[in-house]
């Protein structure tokens, strides 16, 4: 007898309630059998864990900015004693034009200027290993003078067109030393020399 006790009340398992729960609803509305379940659950104080779908994110594919490299100016290349060396100014007044036209247009954006004076070809002259002269101010006047520089303010002075073009083209030339005009000079030398052939001759 005490077997058959233990036959008759073993343990449910979950299977042998879903069916019947499931007997029990058959033959009842959609709306009656949810309300059913409602109730059970509610007595039972059962809730029923809550799946959420993870739906997958497509990742986020930001644009790629590129770096932004602005190009290395022409000063970023070459200093002072470079840009002298490849120039090889023939004197001091040519070595002052090309100091003007490396400060203008050719040294790192923080060292640029657009008028040299004294102090600033003594400190080119350092730089550039070149033998320093008494006085940077009367350099700086004779190459005014030779039409290399214009005269600015408080002694300062400013590289020209002839000046520039002194020492984008010409240099490193056969420009005569401190002299504009160097080619015109050798040309004219030229015809005075064949006149004074001629005069022998005749």
């Amino acid at each position: 007898m005490a077997q058959g006790a233990h036959e008759s009340g073993g343990t449910k398992t979950p299977l042998d309630a879903a069916q019947k729960i499931v007997a029990e609803l058959q033959g009842m509305t959609k709306e009656h059998q949810a309300l059913a379940l409602k109730f059970a659950m509610e007595t039972l104080e059962i809730q029923l864990p809550t799946t959420h779908a993870q739906v997958p994110q497509a990742p986020v594919h930001s644009p790629q900015i590129p770096p932004h490299n602005p190009p290395v100016p022409p000063g970023q290349l070459t200093d002072i004693k470079s840009f002298t060396a490849a120039k090889d100014p023939k004197s001091d007044q040519q070595f002052a034009a090309v100091v003007a036209y490396y400060y203008q247009f050719e040294a790192p954006l923080a060292q640029r200027k657009d008028s040299i004076d004294a102090a600033t070809m003594r400190d080119a002259a350092r730089l550039a290993g070149r033998k320093q002269v008494n006085d940077w101010s009367i350099t700086l006047s004779n190459a005014m003078r030779t039409g290399y520089l214009d005269k600015g303010e408080r002694g300062a002075f400013k590289l020209n067109a002839v000046g520039e073009n002194l020492v984008a083209i010409t240099l490193p030339g056969n420009a005569a030393p401190g002299k504009s005009g160097g080619f015109k000079k050798k040309a004219a030398n030229k015809t005075k020399s064949r006149g004074k052939k001629m005069a022998k001759k005749g």
